[in-house]
């Protein structure tokens, strides 16, 4: 046998390329779901080529590291043919595996058998290029050995490519490492196979082909020229990307700055704008009047014609009533079909000629939707400083005056009189009632499906707070939970919701679905508690729950609002394996420097992006945005309020990784939770018998407690 020995510099450069290729080839796969279509099939091309060219270059810089005693030539065509087989081998394999939302077995398996086989064609073909006048003698063992290596490294190179391509925390330590890995496998599998030839002692060169310090020369320009250009096409593309989303961030900061004095649908002043306006307006001691008007059976409108009709209503109604103000008067939305209007230096003749014309604009017929409409307007006025020197009594005395002509019979506008507050139904018998409602176990959690929007299945629930009320029957959280929080009887129902829905969970695990996981929001005053953690630790404990089954909801302005508390108290829940959502995402302070900083593992944008988007492209865009910043900062995103199948579509294909509305299910009881499950196995409605009415998306459903 002929003598044969390595060179060790030479073994290590292959190496180095075998892990240059596979890095390359890792960062071009990486960059795929986040390009246009052309850049991602450059980028799949890229990595494929790159690849294929990376192995057989480490493929004969490892053949030129076996020295010989003789000259060794190598034949031209089958040294070609076995870089086309790598590269052919490797940009199919790339182009099966990356594209996609989730890897298939078969497709793992195919792209790994197409890889394996051109690794091993590519290099057995190589080894015959060697221009000797006697033949190679093989150990079939070995070969065998060689081959199987080439496999399970071909599988962990490609499952490698395909979940590293999403990663954006620790990226590129962690394509170093899986470089490290796939090089040392490539490398384990030529030096395998070269350990399976066996020369005869008197092989000499065929006469003709490319000497090896041609092939070398060769070799180390093509690599070099190819990694080299990729490297920095790849650091240019990154150096881009980088850019945009600073850019990205700059604008969708600047835009959610404005997002919480405006309101998303109207483009009113909203509630705290006006709020503010208003405090100024005080602050000069002039005559001002404070209008309160709301939208006549509002509620019927969404019940016959849908919420897109509704929509468009409130719309409308707005641009109405701007059309007859002056420029020093501000119209804002309050929420839901009630708006706010002030009124600068007035006094009651003012009134007399303004809002009678504005009632009369409002009852002209409308078509929206191809539905003709018309609706009525009850508007109710108070008067500074006649009738209160404090915002709370202005409002107040507004909202009475608006009341009584609602209960006159609509559609009018009165100013406040004394008279009207003994109208009101008395307020201790409400508050007794909700004083004594947990005592004798009146509340209720509903739970609303939260959809995986890949895998189109029940990823979880939200918890909603309820109260069964003898009397008026299920109530939803706006009518009492203002009351709950300025009593502070929230902390007392907060603690028995956080039992409930733990309880719950439990009883789900034991019926077979462990893998369900349960939102719970807590409120602002059950965020501020001293011992929330200590509470929430010890349910979990009590019903034996896996922490990573709760998400603990926590509006955006409640997380902000006392940051070094909250990156405390979300760090000790997360070092527990409790994950925290920032929710009702974009409604308040809305600052994702700030945002990057808190330790969350969710983000839920809030529905009125979800509703407008379709309509406004801006409002696309921005959600859009918001996805990608939030997947940079590796969080979850849920989207709430989908009511359309377009939406659900739209959101899916944006990247949300969780869907959560009215499409999917209503918020229901414990109870009806199988009724649901059977239904969406069957494919077909079906109805409980004695089943609870369900509630109107139009409410808000949220559990602040």
């Amino acid at each position: 046998m002929l003598n044969v020995s390595w060179d060790p510099i030479l073994v290590a450069i292959s190496f180095l390329v075998a892990f240059i290729a596979s890095f390359v080839a890792l960062d071009s796969a990486g960059k795929i779901r986040q390009a246009s279509r052309k850049a991602a099939l450059f980028w799949r091309l890229a990595g494929g080529v790159t690849l294929g060219i990376g192995i057989w270059s480490m493929h004969f810089i490892g053949m030129l590291s076996m020295k010989m005693p003789t000259i060794v030539s190598y034949h031209l065509w089958l040294t070609l043919a076995s870089l086309g087989v790598a590269v052919l081998a490797s940009t199919l394999a790339i182009n099966i595996v990356v594209p996609g939302k989730s890897l298939s077995r078969f497709r793992l398996f195919l792209s790994t058998l197409i890889l394996s086989s051109g690794v091993v064609a590519m290099h057995y073909v190589g080894m015959a290029a060697l221009m000797l006048d006697k033949g190679i003698m093989w150990d079939r063992r070995i070969v065998l050995l060689s081959i199987a290596i080439a496999v399970a490294a071909s599988g962990a190179a490609l499952w490698l490519a395909f979940h590293l391509r999403d990663k954006y925390k620790g990226v590129v330590i962690n394509r170093i490492a899986a470089a490290i890995v796939m090089a040392a496998a490539v490398c384990a599998m030529h030096y395998t196979g070269m350990s399976a030839a066996h020369f005869h002692d008197m092989s000499r060169t065929l006469p003709g082909g490319i000497s090896e310090l041609g092939l070398s020369i060769w070799v180390s320009v093509t690599t070099l020229c190819l990694l080299g250009i990729m490297l920095i096409i790849s650091l240019a593309d990154s150096h881009w990307r980088t850019s945009r989303l600073t850019d990205n961030l700059r604008q969708l900061n600047q835009q959610l700055e404005l997002q919480p004095n405006f309101d998303a649908l109207t483009g009113l002043v909203n509630r705290q704008q006006m709020d503010t306006l208003l405090h100024n307006t005080l602050l000069n001691k002039k005559p001002f009047g404070l209008v309160f008007l709301d939208v006549d059976r509002f509620r019927r409108v969404n019940d016959a014609w849908g919420h897109q009709v509704g929509d468009e209503l409130l719309v409308n109604v707005a641009q109405r009533i701007t059309a007859r103000l002056s420029r020093d008067m501000t119209l804002a939305r309050l929420g839901g079909d009630a708006f706010i209007l002030l009124l600068p230096d007035t006094d009651g003749e003012k009134l007399s000629a303004l809002l009678p014309s504005l009632l009369e604009d409002a009852r002209r017929p409308l078509s929206l939707c191809g539905h003709a409409l018309s609706c009525t307007l009850s508007a109710g006025v108070s008067l500074y400083p006649e009738h209160g020197e404090t915002l709370h009594e202005l409002k107040l005395k507004a909202d009475v005056a608006m009341q009584h002509v609602k209960r006159e019979g609509r559609n009018g506008w009165a100013l406040y009189r004394p008279d009207m507050s003994t109208d009101l139904p008395t307020e201790p018998a409400f508050l007794q009632e909700l004083s004594q409602a947990l005592a004798r176990d009146r509340f209720e959690l509903w739970y609303q499906p939260i959809w995986h929007a890949e895998e189109n299945a029940i990823h979880g629930f939200e918890a909603l707070l309820r109260w069964r009320h003898p009397e008026q029957g299920i109530l939803l959280p706006n009518l009492f939970l203002p009351t709950l929080e300025q009593t502070g009887l929230i902390i007392p129902v907060g603690n028995w919701a956080i039992e409930a829905a733990c309880r719950q969970l439990n009883f789900w695990t034991e019926q077979g679905f462990s893998q369900w996981t349960l939102s719970f929001n807590l409120s602002p005053a059950q965020f501020e508690q001293q011992d929330i953690f200590q509470i929430v630790s010890a349910a979990l404990q009590k019903y034996n729950l896996a922490p990573s089954r709760l998400i603990l909801e926590v509006t955006e302005s409640t997380a902000l609002k006392n940051l070094d508390r909250s990156i405390e108290l979300l760090n000790a829940f997360n070092q527990t394996g409790i994950a925290v959502s920032i929710d009702d995402f974009g409604t308040g302070y809305s600052n994702l420097l700030m945002l990057s900083v808190l330790p969350a593992k969710e983000l839920k944008i809030d529905k009125s992006f979800i509703s407008s988007m379709l309509e406004n492209n801006k409002n696309r865009k921005l959600v859009e945005t918001i996805v990608n910043i939030a997947k940079t900062m590796e969080m979850n995103v849920v989207a709430e309020g989908i009511e359309t199948e377009e939406q659900q579509n739209i959101l899916t294909a944006l990247g949300c990784d969780y869907l959560q509305g009215y499409l999917f299910s209503p918020p229901l009881p414990a109870e009806q939770i199988p009724w649901l499950l059977l239904q969406k196995n069957s494919d077909k409605q079906i109805i409980p018998i004695g089943k609870v009415h369900n509630e109107s998306p139009a409410v808000s459903q949220k559990h602040h407690g």
